[in-house]
């Protein structure tokens, strides 16, 4: 099951809903576990054996971890033990969406999720032995916490000590309710319509010969992608945070307008926060330690990037996307340490996109030979700056482009808050007429074409 299906919207959603609107609010985290519990389960009920795994070794290394707190050899041992655990079931994962796996394992470990869940267990468990949390004995807590249904699909990653407060006996309010409902039908509509729009762009693009295609339709061809890549993670962790809001539990946000940035680590912090977050204190930290070394710097930044690849997707060029995108950001460092001198913010801001969706064709194109293909085709290599397909690109697709910029740029955020800033007579009916012109498009985009994730490895 996907947030954004027919399924979800019309027939899940509203039960489940209903039901936790009933419940009394020290039962609901029950409910949110029975939830999740469906959710995953509905493709298949064998998806629920390292669902069940992961929530049970994170509940029982939990506790085994607080009990040795004064034999750190122990409590260490038992942590790796947790850590192998839970990458088995990755790696699992992973050869699941290769199809190399036998159909019947295949089936038990479906990619959809497996990072979530056993990254959220890796952090509980991490978290109690720096001594940050201690154990929590209430399974079901533990449980919700680690297969949260609205964040399974793809995130945002939660920490156990922000979100077990909310947990423990949520609250719906009218406010929480519309902002929910509003947030969730804006990450539908940016999945149903922008993300499926240009991603039909870009797919028109790598059907044509590269031997054709000039360096201005190269570039709105990438640009394209890296819309569909924001848009197909955004609109997810936008209804995950909507849905999370109509349960009465607040999420911060994932995405914070990464494309209007004047530095590579400064799109990495606002681009997924909740990833950044967890390979920054988990991998990043322990590999550069106290050291200023920058060799060591770059080495980790390199090393960090390319395991956060594997949250996109374990194939060649995204790791190799991951290493360059961890090159830039250590090379920033080292750059910033040895002089605060910056640029202005528009010139720092076309280098950064620049150096982004150059690296960005080694994420979207599963084939290596094509990515190195391309690349060079951006620069001029056809000897072209524009050609017919150019126009074809902005006349069927320039409104789409243009809302996509639009809201990337952090101009349609700008511009709400300043009308609610102003507050307008009309505010108050333009938010439930918004809602309802979001519902009805998605839903007829949805009826219209299957929902499934396209070209990426959602996990």
């Amino acid at each position: 099951m996907i947030m954004s299906s027919i399924g979800f919207l019309y027939f899940f959603l509203p039960l489940f809903m209903g039901l936790y609107a009933v419940v009394s609010k020290k039962h609901r985290a029950k409910l949110i576990l029975l939830g999740e519990l469906v959710f995953v389960g509905w493709g298949s009920v064998f998806a629920l054996i390292p669902l069940v795994s992961s929530m049970l070794l994170a509940y029982l290394i939990g506790m085994m971890t607080d009990n040795r707190r004064n034999n750190k050899a122990g409590q260490k041992k038992i942590l790796l033990a947790a850590v192998f655990s839970q990458l088995i079931i990755i790696i699992l994962a992973v050869l699941s969406s290769f199809g190399t796996l036998p159909n019947g394992v295949a089936r038990a470990f479906p990619p959809v999720g497996a990072f979530v869940y056993t990254l959220n267990s890796m952090s509980y468990c991490l978290d109690i032995y720096k001594g940050k949390n201690r154990c929590d004995h209430r399974f079901t807590l533990v449980a919700a916490y680690v297969g949260f249904f609205p964040c399974i699909t793809a995130g945002p990653l939660l920490r156990y000590d922000d979100f077990s407060p909310q947990l423990e006996a949520p609250d719906i309010t009218a406010d929480k309710l519309s902002r929910g409902i509003s947030l969730y039908l804006k990450g539908l509509a940016e999945r149903c319509v922008l993300s499926l729009g240009v991603f039909h762009m870009w797919q028109q693009l790598t059907q044509l010969n590269l031997d054709d295609v000039s360096a201005i339709t190269a570039w709105l061809g990438i640009i394209a992608a890296g819309m569909y890549v924001y848009f197909e993670f955004a609109s997810i962790s936008h209804m995950a945070r909507g849905i999370s809001l109509m349960l009465g539990i607040e999420l911060p946000i994932n995405f914070d307008h990464p494309f209007a940035v004047r530095s590579m680590n400064e799109l990495v912090r606002k681009f997924n926060v909740s990833v950044t977050a967890w390979f920054t204190d988990y991998v990043y930290r322990p590999l550069t330690g106290n050291s200023d070394s920058r060799a060591r710097t770059v080495c980790a930044a390199v090393l960090t990037g390319t395991a956060m690849a594997l949250w996109y997707g374990a194939k060649l060029p995204k790791l190799i996307f991951g290493a360059y995108i961890g090159l830039v950001c250590g090379t920033e460092l080292i750059l910033h340490k040895k002089s605060e001198k910056k640029l202005a913010y528009i010139p720092s801001m076309i280098i950064t996109m620049g150096l982004f969706h150059i690296g960005l064709v080694l994420f979207i194109c599963d084939d290596i030979v094509y990515a190195l293909k391309y690349i060079p085709v951006m620069f001029g290599k056809n000897g072209m700056l524009i050609d017919n397909l150019t126009l074809y690109f902005f006349q069927n697709f320039f409104v789409l482009m243009l809302i996509g910029v639009f809201i990337t740029s952090g101009l349609a955020k700008h511009l709400y808050e300043k009308l609610e800033r102003s507050r307008r007579t009309f505010l108050p009916f333009l938010r439930p007429l918004s809602q309802l012109v979001l519902l009805v498009i998605s839903t007829a985009f949805m009826s219209g074409a299957k929902q499934e994730y396209l070209g990426l490895f959602f996990n």
